[in-house]
């Protein structure tokens, strides 16, 4: 019986050469339209793709090609070196297909030529390229998470036995179980502040919601621009870019928490307290959830179960001791 333990091996890199679509069409330069017509008319089902025609001179060297669509938008006496797309990004047999695929998307090529001592030898298809970006953004997700091929000890989360999930998941439930007890003895060294002041208790679960909520927003958004732009991704200027939004996040809730409990309760000292802890929380808030999210990469945990409870537990931590330090400083 297969052991399904058992770590799976790491796929290797596929090659263009076992991803080639070989017969496509090839015309001469002096070639016109009506004839290229003709052409696809006689002999189009033989060829695996006609998405893009390739032109070659007399030699056989490959020079450019044009789309399908063109033969419907040029006069039929037209040459189609007229209207050929030259310089055109090729590939070689070598190149590893996720690099041909990203070639497709910086140059926005539906096909990517292959060329061998500058002759033509056949094309990446469109479907091919879609399939190895889909690929590649679940590979970058895994390997920000953590997680690759190499030490996977199942592909499927149906195939975890059930304790073995459980423990994964519990370990990180405690952690965080363990901060919200911290968090409850620290908030009852201000039982009498709270007793003289309820409006400072009831606002402690505003601030914690609205922390949690702003964090698990940057989280989400950070995980999904790191799967896209992978090792694009400029991390210190992603850094200064996000904790800019933060920022203005911060000043515009803080100023509708103030407007808001002066407006209703009248009383402009607390609204300033409260308002003030919002915005500090909320700034410190957006850095952590970036940075808790790039330590649990770095120590190649799975986010997908720790980024959660521990980002949760700090984010509270600390909107609950920011508030209470201001409000034993301002009251």
């Amino acid at each position: 019986m297969k052991n399904i333990t058992k770590k799976k091996q790491e796929r290797p890199r596929a090659s263009i050469k076992d991803h080639l679509l070989r017969s496509v069409p090839m015309v001469q330069q002096q070639a016109t339209v009506k004839s290229v017509l003709s052409m696809l008319e006689k002999f189009g089902k033989k060829y695996d793709s006609v998405d893009c025609i390739y032109v070659i001179d007399p030699s056989g060297s490959f020079l450019g090609f044009f789309h399908v669509k063109e033969l419907f938008h040029r006069p039929k006496d037209a040459l189609v070196s007229s209207f050929l797309t030259k310089g055109t990004v090729t590939a070689h047999l070598e190149m590893e297909l996720e690099k041909a695929a990203h070639l497709a998307l910086q140059h926005n090529l539906i096909q990517v030529p292959v060329v061998k001592d500058k002759k033509l030898i056949g094309v990446v298809s469109s479907r091919e390229i879609l399939s190895t970006i889909n690929r590649s953004l679940r590979k970058d997700i895994f390997h920000f998470a953590g997680i690759h091929h190499s030490h996977l000890d199942f592909q499927d989360s149906m195939e975890i036995p059930f304790f073995k999930s459980v423990r994964h998941r519990l370990s990180w439930l405690i952690v965080g179980f363990i901060g919200a007890m911290l968090m409850a003895v620290y908030i009852g060294l201000f039982e009498e502040t709270l007793t003289h002041y309820l409006i400072i208790a009831s606002f402690v679960p505003a601030i914690v919601y609205i922390s949690d909520a702003l964090g698990t927003q940057f989280q989400t958004i950070f995980v999904r621009d790191l799967a896209i732009m992978g090792k694009e991704l400029n991390v210190r200027l992603y850094f200064i870019r996000h904790l800019g939004i933060g920022l203005f996040i911060a000043m515009i809730i803080g100023l509708i928490m103030f407007s808001s409990i002066w407006l209703i309760w009248r009383q402009p000292r607390i609204a300033f307290i409260i308002s003030l802890a919002a915005f500090i929380t909320l700034l410190i808030t957006s850095f952590t959830s970036l940075f808790v999210t790039l330590l649990i990469r770095r120590f190649k945990f799975d986010p997908a179960l720790g980024s959660g409870p521990i980002a949760t537990i700090i984010s509270d931590m600390t909107s609950v001791i920011i508030y209470f330090v201001i409000v034993v400083l301002f009251i």
